[in-house]
């Protein structure tokens, strides 16, 4: 029986990304005071926000090593490792949907794209032949990463590198590179935003390898969107609308690295429960989600893993504002690069001694 296009959901999900978005804005221009204050050697009037570490993925990676190797969780950027276990055990639940309900560069990502298509009348597809290897660099990035954090490097590397001053400051580093940009980042930036207009999800289909990762741990997912081939019309109207430019109508289980959960294609199903999410069925009966139930077991997933970790105490990182205080005036110093920061910090510019550890000052 036909029904109506249910844009009820999709508007939700837009507000879930827009409270989402503007919780980040939040963060950073909180954090950016924080730093910029601190950096010109003045008392801040705001603390420092933790979820800022939620942009030190690299930082992250390595703490997950040294947290499964039985290292306990490293005390410098706890809710950076925090933000990644959420966001991992989000997207294994509900395949990717960190990507389309949670991620602030997805969600500024489909509006440059909603942009392009009021603009141009519709956006560019880029021929197979040519999407494909390129859609591959993120997984090529993602290699990189992984071989850099986990392969290259041992446990007591990892912890060392952890330790450095440049991990110590990673988030001051990171403020300092985007607010002094060099002209090569400004062209890649505008390249990036400019083509996000005509081609839809530049940057997430073809260089994140934060949704890479998603990706590969959404194959595993046990809530995915599952289409009824004995109630399809065959119509294609979900196939139209999927971002990721799947053939829904052809699937009767929407496992792709590519699909991000998002549900576009629930939404525009005119046939109830032909596009429904759950589990395989033959694992767990017939249980069916609707599509603002799937969504919210997923952010109650990612909700409940940071509070848990904020309850234990591992949320704010034992660097003191008085070592930040420190650092962040000599932030410019050799000894916060990513070559310089991991050397011992023994022979600190200036230092006519060993230099005692910013604690014990």
């Amino acid at each position: 029986m036909p029904r109506p296009k249910r844009s009820a959901f999709i508007r939700t999900r837009r507000l879930a990304q827009a409270g989402s978005l503007a919780l980040v804005v939040v963060i950073g221009v909180q954090f950016g005071f924080w730093a910029l204050a601190r950096i010109g050697g003045r008392a801040p009037g705001v603390g420092r926000p933790a979820g800022v570490e939620g942009f030190l993925p690299i930082s992250a990676l390595m703490s997950l090593r040294v947290w499964l190797a039985g290292g306990g969780i490293h005390p410098i950027h706890p809710a950076g490792l925090a933000i990644l276990v959420a966001v991992v055990a989000m997207s294994t639940l509900l395949a990717k949907s960190f990507c389309s309900h949670v991620c602030p560069i997805g969600t500024i990502s489909e509006a440059l794209g909603r942009l392009g298509a009021r603009l141009i009348g519709r956006l560019w597809v880029l021929p197979r032949w040519l999407d494909v290897p390129l859609r591959a660099l993120k997984y090529l990035l993602l290699a990189f990463f992984l071989w850099a954090t986990w392969v290259a490097l041992d446990v007591p590397g990892v912890r060392a590198f952890l330790d450095s001053p440049y991990n110590r400051v990673a988030d001051a580093k990171m403020l300092v590179f985007f607010a002094r940009p060099s002209r090569l980042t400004v062209a890649v930036m505008g390249i990036l935003v400019v083509g996000s207009v005509f081609i839809r999800d530049l940057w997430c289909r073809y260089l994140c390898p934060y949704g890479a990762l998603l990706g590969v741990l959404g194959r595993l997912a046990p809530l995915k969107v599952t289409r009824d081939p004995a109630t399809c019309t065959d119509c294609g109207k979900c196939t139209k609308v999927c971002p990721a430019r799947l053939r829904v109508h052809t699937m009767t289980r929407v496992a792709s690295f590519e699909c991000t959960s998002c549900q576009d294609c629930v939404a525009a199903c005119p046939v109830k429960e032909c596009l429904i999410v759950r589990p395989p069925t033959r694992t767990v009966g017939r249980l069916r989600l609707r599509p603002v139930l799937a969504v919210g077991l997923a952010v109650g997933i990612y909700l409940a893993t940071t509070t848990a970790f904020r309850l234990s105490g591992h949320w704010r990182g034992s660097v003191s504002e008085r070592e930040y205080a420190e650092r962040l005036r000599e932030i410019d110093s050799p000894l916060y690069t990513h070559v310089g920061g991991m050397a011992s910090e023994e022979t600190r510019p200036g230092d006519t001694e060993p230099a005692r550890s910013h604690d014990a000052r």
